[in-house]
């Protein structure tokens, strides 16, 4: 074997070892990890969420004499329709536990199946961020829940702590940060543009029939669930978005093995 052949199997052999991805498992991993940013994400999210916990479990209900003193008429007429008698929101509740199960699909999807502790995790920081969110801003607003102004709801309903925590609302925020992050994963993992538009489409329609019922219950203004919708769509999106793969991780190296015409050649992903 003369050098330049010795020199072309050497850069053969060592070229696998140095590419992004393995010729044996060749795939597009659309997100990764990052220690220093997954530390940050969950520190901020722990962070806030002791703070969320402190801020909520500091609040006091409203008394029957400021119950009294409320008058529908100082809500924004925008809102003022929401107001009517207390009533519970079973099917709010079902909208949004659906909402978590969501991401189990991806164990269904052979792309998304292999990648699920990543994913996982990433899910995981949307909930943690969302919910931390949702519960500052409650306990820090303190607004009154339309049920409230209503006469006929009872007093025992009027006098918690739940009372008070209308804006913004945490259910429909939290079905649209689920269905986003669920919507953007697979989405980005998939090549097929009807299927993108029928999952972002369902992605959308939910939190927007958790909103509807929040609303018709009484539990929320017109604001508060569509306050709700955009950061929890800002959320789910976004967290993702952060743990997008760099433009390294979509180079894929392959080395061609022809020893006579030794070749590298180069895929990019977009």
């Amino acid at each position: 074997m003369n050098l330049d052949k010795a020199v072309s199997v050497t850069i053969l052999l060592i070229i696998p070892a140095f590419n992004f991805s393995s010729a044996q498992d060749n795939y597009y991993k659309p997100f990764n990890l990052d220690f220093t940013r997954e530390a940050i994400i969950l520190g901020t999210g722990t962070a806030a969420a002791i703070a969320s916990l402190l801020i909520l479990g500091s609040i006091e209900p409203l008394t029957p004499e400021e119950i009294n003193l409320l008058n529908p008429s100082d809500v924004k007429s925008f809102d003022r329709n929401a107001i009517g008698p207390f009533k519970e929101d079973h099917a709010g509740d079902v909208l949004l536990y659906t909402a978590y199960l969501l991401p189990l699909g991806f164990l269904a999807y052979e792309k998304t199946n292999r990648d699920f502790l990543e994913l996982a995790l990433i899910y995981g920081e949307v909930i943690l961020i969302q919910g931390s969110l949702n519960g500052i801003v409650k306990g820090t607003v303190l607004r009154t829940r339309p049920f409230v102004y209503d006469p006929e709801t009872p007093m025992s309903e009027k006098t918690t702590t739940n009372a008070r925590i209308s804006f913004f609302s945490g259910h429909t925020s939290m079905t649209t940060a689920l269905s986003f992050v669920t919507a953007k994963v697979f989405t980005d993992y998939i090549e097929n543009n009807t299927a993108k538009i029928l999952i972002w489409t369902g992605a959308s329609l939910l939190p927007a029939a958790t909103a509807l019922t929040r609303v018709n219950a009484q539990w929320h203004f017109h604001s508060d669930v569509m306050v709700g919708y955009a950061i929890g769509a800002l959320v789910g999106y976004f967290i993702p978005e952060l743990h997008k793969s760099k433009i390294n991780d979509k180079v894929l190296i392959m080395p061609s093995y022809n020893i006579n015409r030794p070749a590298v050649s180069v895929r990019v992903k977009f």
